[in-house]
């Protein structure tokens, strides 16, 4: 009898002191109105998100997402964004892309620097409507590179460094976002370096000052540019002998021209061809040839690496009536890194080759192939 009694009494004990415990430590659902207020304020505010594109319900602290937004990407951004709120229990994501065609995991050309849409004027737009060919070795842009050289007085190690970038000033977008016509300026000066030498003796220097002109229309796109070059040799080379050198010693010229260059380009799936040319204005010496071809290829592979970088390869093939309408072939690959949601910022680590005659001022004359190794920068 007295264990009968005694258990009644033992199962309301515990029951006294268990069920507070389990009510402390489940957390009371979130109030729903104020949850929903916080979330689209944030959508609203912060990601620029119109109410009427977005729609946001919230019951017991499960948000439903529903709506229509321009990439798969920014999906991403909204869910992780809503998960991360406090009395957000579970997020289902019912979020569309409004163009099917463009359900994949990395952007176009196009789709990289997308100027606003309608048809007024963007002062200092970010990016340019015309991506600079990734195998050119002379386009404006922040690189340091290594390369093992091979030339007719033997084989040397080179540092190749450059440092310039295209600046927007004005553009005029058109209906579709991404299309539209951009103005610009450009500068760059590209310089070799003789890693053999004690003192990295500097070789030549070449300065590059342009206004780039550049259109777009879907997955066309194209760019006029007027630009001035000059080369420079360096001191430490023009004291040099032969046996010091990776070219053979060169009287001092004065190489410096303007020119007029016209590149068209065609993308499509990850893919880009170009071709284009390039005519001299004025130069000195005036007996240097004038007109100059180019065409290259180019590829861009889907995101890897949590959608941080993607594999990229391109080549670039020209010819210059000065020498005889030679082929030079420059060839990279090598791996970008950005964000995945848009940002033009990038990291390239490229692999390189070249076959051809020097690309750099004065020595144009001489034929040379290199291989190297090195990190490029976009800003």
């Amino acid at each position: 009898m007295r264990l009968r009694s005694f258990l009644p009494g033992l199962t309301i004990s515990l029951l006294v002191m268990f069920l507070p415990v389990r009510a402390a430590v489940q957390e009371e659902p979130a109030d729903d109105v104020f949850l929903r207020g916080y979330i689209v304020s944030y959508l609203e505010q912060v990601l620029h998100l119109r109410r009427d594109r977005l729609l946001v319900a919230v019951e017991n602290g499960v948000v439903t997402l529903s709506g229509t937004v321009t990439t798969p990407e920014e999906i991403d951004r909204i869910v992780d964004a809503v998960i991360a709120f406090q009395g957000v229990r579970r997020v289902v994501n019912r979020l569309e892309v409004e163009d099917t065609r463009d359900r994949r995991r990395f952007k176009s050309w196009i789709e990289w620097l997308r100027p606003p849409p309608g048809r007024a004027t963007v002062r200092f737009p970010a990016g340019d409507l015309f991506t600079p060919p990734l195998a050119d070795q002379k386009q404006p842009r922040f690189h340091m590179t290594w390369q093992r050289w091979r030339t007719g007085s033997g084989r040397f190690d080179i540092a190749s460094v450059g440092f310039g970038e295209n600046f927007g000033l004005l553009r005029w977008p058109r209906g579709h976002p991404g299309d539209g016509w951009q103005l610009g300026i450009s500068g760059a000066v590209f310089a070799i370096f003789n890693l053999d030498t004690p003192s990295m003796d500097l070789l030549n220097a070449d300065y590059y000052v342009g206004f780039p002109l550049s259109y777009r229309s879907g997955p066309w796109s194209a760019r006029l540019r007027l630009f001035h070059q000059s080369s420079h040799l360096g001191d430490e080379f023009l004291l040099q002998t032969q046996d010091t050198q990776p070219v053979p010693p060169a009287p001092r010229i004065n190489l410096s021209y303007e020119a007029v260059e016209v590149l068209g380009s065609y993308e499509r799936a990850g893919a880009r061809a170009y071709f284009g040319g390039t005519r001299i204005v004025t130069i000195d010496p005036s007996d240097v040839g004038r007109s100059r071809l180019q065409a290259g290829a180019e590829y861009r592979g889907n995101p890897v690496h949590w959608h941080t970088s993607r594999l990229v390869a391109g080549l670039d093939v020209e010819a210059w009536s000065e020498t005889g309408w030679d082929r030079d072939w420059s060839a990279k690959a090598g791996l970008l890194f950005r964000s995945p949601y848009g940002d033009a910022r990038s990291t390239q680590l490229l692999l390189e080759y070249y076959n051809g005659h020097a690309p750099h001022g004065q020595f144009f004359q001489v034929d040379v192939r290199y291989y190297g190794i090195g990190i490029a920068y976009a800003f």
